[in-house]
């Protein structure tokens, strides 16, 4: 009678057990936890990084005796917008990049505004400033132009027989000494220009040319970046890969940006914080630019990023806990300068997830 009492009992107790189990086990009708989001990182079609052209004296290398020919032209496309105390300084260097001449000119910055009128027409407005007699400039942005002249005559140190075989945009983040700083990321050479104009390079400027790096989102072959981001109870997690390692004094970040809900156009950002590497360790990217054991032959094959929305500074910008990104449309993947302000997004877009209703919370 005792073992049969005992037996009942151990079966209650094991039916309790399995009762238990079943009340909190995830089954694909009755999941544990929130829903969760995916989405794809995709590569847009502008990736904005910096572009333009550099104009070398019509004489060529060397000074002529018409100074009105004698002129260097920078015209730069969506440069960042640097931090207060941080510039970029227009240097010409000689064929082995073994003498830097700082140039002082006059510098135009153009800013394209796009607005909607009442009828729904897109209004654009361009705004410049001048700016004479400046060795550097800090102005960018992706609706920025900035064209730096310099004539060649009257600069110190520059001779009519010293040669100019290169220009190069460094940034400067402190005391500018005799010469540019190692973060040297837009450049031209003459040996390459045509008609006295070339297309600038960015990346790592080197004295040969077989030693210098160029970034460049249509590179051959192809290095084209791909991954996934998903959401699920407050906490974003991108995986992605196969991206080109950051030139020098550059970082990969992660942004999600506010949209406007019935233009779709851009009103906000909250920062994400750096790239890390896989799990577990997820190592920081930041110093990828710099760090050769982060990257194999300049690209860096995996990064994985986990973000908890509600351990961010900028938190106040999240909508409720159940719908935290509510009213953003985009999460984008940055490649911008560490002389930028870190609350300030770049304008280097190199992936893109666009948001789905689902999560927006319209």
């Amino acid at each position: 009678m005792q073992t049969m009492r005992t037996s009942l009992l151990g079966l209650i107790a094991a039916a309790a057990v399995f009762s238990a189990c079943e009340d909190t086990r995830s089954i694909t009708s009755a999941p544990g936890g929130g829903f969760g989001y995916g989405v794809s990182l995709t590569k847009p079609a502008a990736s904005n990084v910096p572009r333009g052209t550099i104009r070398f004296p019509v004489a060529g290398r060397l000074g002529s005796a018409n100074a009105a020919n004698d002129s260097i032209v920078v015209t730069l496309t969506t440069p960042d917008t640097l931090a207060p105390g941080s510039q970029y300084v227009v240097w010409a260097a000689n064929d082995s990049a073994t003498k830097f001449y700082r140039l002082s000119g006059n510098v135009t910055i153009t800013r394209v505004d796009t607005t909607q009128s009442a009828s729904g027409d897109l209004v654009v407005t361009p705004r410049t400033i001048n700016l004479t007699g400046v060795s550097g400039f800090s102005n960018g942005g992706a609706n920025m132009t900035v064209r730096f002249r310099a004539f060649r005559a009257g600069q110190a140190g520059l001779v009519a027989t010293d040669s100019i075989g290169a220009i190069i945009v460094s940034t400067e983040t402190g005391t500018v000494g005799s010469a540019p700083s190692a973060v040297r990321s837009i450049w031209g050479r003459f040996s390459e220009a045509t008609s006295s104009q070339t297309a600038i390079r960015f990346g790592n400027f080197a004295a040969r040319t077989t030693e210098q790096f160029v970034f460049s989102t249509t590179a051959v072959p192809a290095i084209t970046p791909r991954g996934r981001l998903e959401l699920r109870d407050g906490i974003v997690v991108a995986i992605d890969s196969n991206y080109f390692r950051p030139p020098r004094g550059y970082v990969y970040t992660m942004w999600a940006v506010k949209v406007d809900s019935l233009s779709n156009r851009p009103i906000d950002t909250l920062y994400l914080g750096e790239r890390t590497g896989p799990a577990p360790e997820r190592a920081s990217f930041f110093n990828a630019d710099t760090d050769n054991a982060l990257s194999v032959n300049n690209v860096i094959r995996a990064l994985s990023q986990r973000v908890k929305l509600d351990t961010l500074s900028g938190k106040a910008k999240l909508g409720p806990a159940t719908r935290p990104l509510k009213e953003y449309g985009w999460v984008n993947v940055t490649l911008q300068s560490k002389a930028m302000a870190k609350e300030r997004m770049g304008a280097g877009i190199i992936m893109q997830a666009n948001l789905p209703p689902s999560i927006r919370g319209r």
